[in-house]
């Protein structure tokens, strides 16, 4: 019985060869199942050639249909009022028609009573317009 086992390994070593060469071979071609049966073709790609004749000249295409205009639509019912104009504060004598006149506020910071008194008087004094002759 022993010489009948280096016999029997090198049948069983050349049973898995032969079925290890079959499974790693590819299978047959067939067609293949996710393509479609009625598929296009896409179009032809052109030559230079049949692009340079079929160029244009830029801007001399015009859009198949005609420019429909954008329309514009305001948001308000009338135009927002101009901003008013920001008078800049005046001073000195002529800022009494600004509403705070800086010589009577200087007369009213006055430390004592007698001091505001003649400051007041004097500022009577020089807005006190002169008589008109007849």
């Amino acid at each position: 019985m022993s010489y009948w086992l280096p016999a029997t390994a090198a049948a069983t070593l050349a049973a898995a060869m032969v079925l290890a060469m079959a499974q790693t071979a590819a299978p047959p071609p067939s067609a293949p199942a996710s393509a479609p049966l009625a598929a296009k073709p896409g179009p032809r790609l052109l030559t230079p050639t049949e692009q340079r004749d079929s160029a244009s000249i830029p801007g001399d295409l015009r859009p198949e249909e005609r420019v429909t205009p954008q329309i514009v639509i305001p948001l308000r019912k009338t135009a927002p009022p101009p901003k008013p104009q920001r008078a800049t504060p005046r001073r000195g004598a002529a800022a009494s028609s600004a509403g705070i006149d800086d010589s009577a506020a200087r007369c009213e910071a006055q430390s004592s009573e007698q001091a505001r008194e003649a400051c007041r008087a004097s500022l009577v004094k020089k807005k006190s317009p002169p008589p008109q002759p007849r």
